[in-house]
């Protein structure tokens, strides 16, 4: 008797220990699938990611380009006011202008500032 009851509770154990063994095999390849599904996400946002890296580069230089257009302008009518132009009125001091309140507006492009034009009241 002592041998079968020792053969019993070797089998539950091992019973015990295959159902284990099973439910962690069950978990273990549902982790896997996740895992693969979050690696695929993963590549998908490096590729958006990258994207935008471009599309912030295309943008910049955009955005560059037309500050130095407006900037080029601005220099052809500072010229234009040296020589004399008086078509255009107010050329005189394109950099900074008063406004009929009496406030000044400054040029947010431009590199220095005049004497004088620092304060606004």
């Amino acid at each position: 008797m002592s041998q079968d009851s020792e053969i019993e509770r070797l089998e539950a154990f091992v019973s015990k220990l295959l159902d284990k063994f099973s439910t962690l095999q069950a978990e273990k390849k549902d982790l896997a699938a996740l895992l693969e599904k979050r690696e695929a996400t993963i590549a998908g946002l490096e590729g958006d990611l990258l994207a935008l890296k471009d599309e912030k580069g295309e943008v910049g230089n955009r955005v560059s380009s037309l500050i130095e257009k407006i900037e080029e302008w601005e220099t052809g009518l500072n010229d234009s006011s040296v020589a004399g132009n008086t078509d255009v009125p107010g050329s005189e001091d394109v950099a900074v202008e008063e406004i009929q309140d009496g406030s000044v507006q400054g040029n947010l492009f431009s590199s220095h500032s005049r004497e004088g034009t620092d304060k606004i009241e």
